[in-house]
């Protein structure tokens, strides 16, 4: 009997974990707004399940093709902590 309550614990602390690691990794899977056509704001947050992709105006450049761009940070906070997500870049109009 205790060999099937040792068993029984150590597979309820892996599911725990698990479920732990599939909530803090659910930036991966969620939809980053698309900021092109919004004129460039300073900071753009939307809002998913647990958390939120904030999106932070680091500069804005002229393109080959003479159209402006921002190029942004983007981080996913929630309750866990903030997920660096790189970096993506807009057409500001």
């Amino acid at each position: 009997m205790p060999l099937r309550r040792a068993a029984k614990a150590a597979s309820v602390l892996a599911l725990g974990g698990a479920l732990t690691l599939g909530l803090a990794g659910t930036a991966f899977a969620a939809p980053i707004a698309d900021l092109s056509g919004m004129g460039c704001p300073d900071s753009y947050t939307n809002y998913y399940g647990n958390g939120g992709f904030v999106q932070t105006l680091s500069y804005t450049y002229t393109g080959g093709n003479g159209y402006r761009y921002g190029h942004y940070n983007v981080v996913f906070r929630n309750n866990f902590g903030d997920t660096y997500e790189g970096t993506r870049d807009y057409r500001c109009y």
